[in-house]
């Protein structure tokens, strides 16, 4: 009878709930937390946020502060009688078997419940609670919105509470407070668990630590107690589902066409490449636009720890290290030797052994080249990095070419405005100098003119290019304005399609 009461108390409550969340109390909402383990807020009720930008499924606002908040619209703040429902609903779908394309049953079980405790919804409750449910049983709960926006980079959760929304990283505007945060620590341990089902690795006590590929493609990392002593984590690099190509590189102003005509022709000869740079900079991004370059039908062999290069080839085979089967990156870069690739892709290369596996790709000579990311910040220092790491000094040459790509924040002054700039800041070709490894820089980023600009002429690949295409340095020279040209002419006729789409 108590709880028929309590139902029949929800119902009432239910029914005025608009009028409600406006006077709800502090104490309310945080039983409403408790009950769920997780919240979400409303910043404009709370902080007296305004909206900056509004999409279908989140906005953009500016707190009092002048701190920006990304809010996720499709989850109202619930009230605690909500929160009952839906967590006693909720459970009804734990205790049976559920497939994917099964969403009418949400609807016709919230239904159900309702009539059985004599509760009445209108139409705009039964939608967000339906949208609610939804979530929570066939995605990721509070986050399955942020998943899906492609504005977003990545998704950190960072512990429990309010003072520790989920953090997400807008494009072009750095890391954004949102209006979600946990409250319960084996709420985050389910999820992170759902999260990482596929692959049969599991968040606890005796494995406080997991990397896992998310079912769309996206890179999960978490750690709870002891390793994470501020709280439970978790951190989602998303990648795009349409990689970059070469004329968006161009556009973004990532890289000039002058250079990258260069690269093209490269990409086309047995070359090798190793991209450096910070942490997020878009190193794999540009390598996978790279690859449009490189003809469909080569044989691809790609080694990475977790999937992360996208290419469009036919013939292509994918190699992931497997921590927990002790199968490392060395192994498997190891293993390429005996699978006669056309080229072979590394998705990063960290300690000795590493680097020493990759490093042995090239001297073999295999196929038409190999390529390869790699933590360094100018070219000069991934020469340094390369010896301290254990390569010869006569191995260096094996490397054709070093890209460095750069992230950093451009500030304005006058305005305060922040905004992340990532350009490919260095093209160097490696050469030998009385029995050294040196550098030859043919492109290098002007900060103060923002831009990529020539520097010197190539020596050893202008020479290959030569030989490969049977060209005169005068026509090479015409070949690679041609390039340049036909580079700037389809990047422009993008730009102007994307435009008018967006009319």
């Amino acid at each position: 009878m108590q709880a028929l009461q309590q139902c029949r108390e929800c119902g009432a409550a239910l029914q005025e709930r608009k009028a409600h969340q406006a006077r709800t109390p502090f104490r309310e909402r945080a039983e409403a937390e408790q009950i769920l383990g997780w919240i979400a807020f409303d910043p404009s009720k709370e902080e007296n946020a305004r909206v900056l930008k509004s999409a279908d499924e989140f906005d953009l606002m500016k707190n009092a502060r002048g701190e920006l908040i990304y809010a996720v619209k499709n989850i109202p703040e619930l009230s605690k009688q909500e929160a009952l429902l839906v967590k006693e609903v909720l459970q009804e779908f734990r205790e049976r078997e559920i497939e994917k394309e099964q969403h009418a049953l949400i609807e016709n079980t919230l239904e159900a419940y309702c009539r059985k405790n004599f509760l009445k919804l209108d139409a705009d409750q039964r939608d967000y609670l339906s949208r609610v449910l939804d979530s929570l049983i066939f995605d990721f709960g509070p986050i399955s919105w942020m998943l899906r926006d492609e504005h977003l980079e990545e998704i950190a959760i960072i512990g429990l509470g309010r003072e520790k929304p989920v953090q997400v990283y807008y494009v072009g505007m750095g890391w954004l407070r949102s209006n979600v945060c946990f409250t319960d620590e084996t709420v985050v341990r389910n999820l992170i668990n759902k999260m990482s089902r596929k692959i049969g690795r599991r968040l606890t006590l005796q494995t406080p630590k997991l990397n896992a590929t998310l079912p769309g493609g996206a890179r999960l990392n978490a750690s709870m107690e002891p390793i994470a002593f501020t709280g439970p984590n978790a951190t989602i690099r998303k990648f795009r589902a349409k990689p970059f190509t070469p004329q968006d590189l161009v556009r973004q102003g990532t890289v000039s066409a002058e250079a990258l005509a260069f690269l093209w022709m490269l990409m086309e000869t047995d070359f090798s490449l190793l991209i450096g740079g910070n942490t997020g900079s878009g190193k794999t991004s540009t390598l996978n636009a790279l690859f449009e370059f490189v003809p469909k039908d080569e044989r691809i062999i790609v080694v990475e720890e977790t999937p992360e290069i996208n290419l469009p080839h036919r013939h292509l085979v994918k190699l992931n290290v497997v921590d927990n089967l002790g199968i490392g990156m060395k192994e498997l870069i190891v293993d390429t030797l005996r699978m006669r690739p056309d080229r072979i892709v590394v998705g990063e290369i960290r300690n000795p052994e590493e680097v020493s596996a990759f490093v042995d790709t090239l001297l073999a000579g295999q196929g038409k080249g190999s390529y390869a990311t790699f933590h360094a910040q100018s070219g000069s220092e991934a020469l340094t990095r390369l010896k301290k790491l254990g390569v010869l000094e006569m191995d260096l040459a094996s490397i054709d070419l070093i890209l460095v790509q750069k992230r950093w924040n451009s500030i304005d002054l006058a305005s305060n405005a922040r905004t992340e700039v990532r350009r490919v800041i260095e093209l160097s070709e490696v050469v030998m100098q009385q029995g050294r490894a040196g550098l030859n820089t043919l492109f290098e980023f002007d900060y103060a003119g923002k831009t990529l600009q020539k520097k010197n002429e190539s020596t050893r690949l202008r020479e290959k290019l030569c030989r490969t295409f049977g060209l005169s340095e005068a026509a090479l020279g015409e070949e690679l304005a041609r390039r340049e040209r036909l580079l700037l002419e389809t990047a422009d006729k993008n730009a102007a399609v994307e435009a008018t789409v967006l009319v």
